[in-house]
């Protein structure tokens, strides 16, 4: 989807003081995308440039060690595109700009809504360090195709990370390690499980809750306008690419197990050459006796628990089993 153009990540960040009202009320995550859009877009339209800035919005609410730090990531192409699809490069935002900007904007929402009240408001609008802030430092340039993949990869990351989370089962602790924070003064988390499992969930998105946002140039409109502008050229050559799309579909999959699972599975695991799909085989009785030939048939017998029709619940000694009984056990609230 990024076009081949440099590319520029701005990081939209609130103060401690205000990230507790976005864990009680996340729709207020949304506003903050629609303020941090507003700003990029009459920033970049000040540059007096006729053409539509490419955004993609990243909505993040952890830091380092999991807890809840609501901010706003941003891959913006570093300038405009104009209506022929020619891109002009355009100096960054000024992150002072910005950051007032943001500052007087998400104030101004906060007591709309009630969150905070005026006096409140005004002091932190006063405050030399108001704990807002915006960076820009990092930028991919045009002949950077990696760079641009592992910034994406970077803001689409999840909360935490498996490996480097230790369960102490002697204990029933969780220990998660990651890099220094600045607050916390430690790189390193030690709770319960169950408080562990309470902080993870500050992280879920309520339901239809959009985390990813594509503006301007990258947006699904514009996006749309200009697939029906070249459907014509494609359709001409489809004929003559249907062979190497029909290839590319075929290897797909087994790109995209080798790209999670960094396991290539076109690769015989005993001589390490390349296979090939001859077959697809999908009838039970073939699939039978292929795994007698190979000895690895091993049919699966009914267990006593599972589920069968009324007509077939006996035993291989023709008895009927004793019907199992299920009891309930409500789980406590540890939230």
């Amino acid at each position: 989807m990024l076009a081949p153009v440099a590319h520029r990540q701005y990081v939209f960040t609130i103060p401690r003081i205000l990230r507790p009202i976005f864990s009680r009320r996340r729709g207020l995550l949304g506003e903050l995308c629609h303020i941090v859009e507003r700003l990029l877009i009459e920033a970049y339209s000040g540059a007096h440039t006729e053409g539509r800035p490419g955004l993609i919005l990243f909505v993040q609410t952890f830091g380092d060690l999991v807890t809840f730090n609501p901010h706003i990531h941003v891959l913006a192409a570093d300038g405009v595109f104009r209506a022929d699809g020619v891109f002009v490069v355009l100096p960054a935002i000024p992150v002072k700009l910005l950051e007032q900007g943001f500052r007087s904007e998400v104030l101004k929402l906060l007591v709309a809504e009630g969150a905070i009240g005026e006096r409140l408001s005004a002091s932190m609008l006063a405050w030399r360090h108001s704990g807002f802030s915006v960076h820009n430092g990092v930028r991919a340039r045009a002949s950077d195709a990696e760079g641009r993949k592992k910034l994406a990869q970077y803001m689409l990351r999840a909360p935490f990370s498996l490996e480097k989370m230790t369960y102490l089962p002697e204990t029933g602790m969780v220990m998660y390690r990651s890099h220094m924070h600045k607050g916390l003064k430690r790189n390193f988390q030690l709770m319960p499980g169950a408080q562990w499992l309470e902080m993870l969930c500050r992280h879920i998105p309520d339901r239809f809750e959009h985390l990813v946002r594509y503006l301007g140039w990258y947006s699904t409109r514009c996006r749309g306008e200009r697939a029906r502008a070249t459907a014509p050229a494609v359709a001409v050559q489809a004929a003559e690419n249907e062979q190497v799309v029909a290839a590319r579909a075929r290897s797909a999959w087994a790109r995209l197990i080798h790209k999670v699972y960094e396991v290539d599975p076109l690769v015989c695991p005993k001589c390490g050459t390349p296979m090939h799909v001859i077959a697809l085989i999908d009838d039970a009785e073939v699939i039978r006796r292929i795994l007698e030939h190979l000895g690895c048939w091993a049919p699966r017998h009914t267990r006593r628990n599972q589920r069968v029709p009324p007509g077939d619940r006996k035993g291989i000694d023709g008895s009927i089993p004793p019907v199992r009984e299920w009891t309930y056990h409500p789980v406590p609230d540890i939230a």
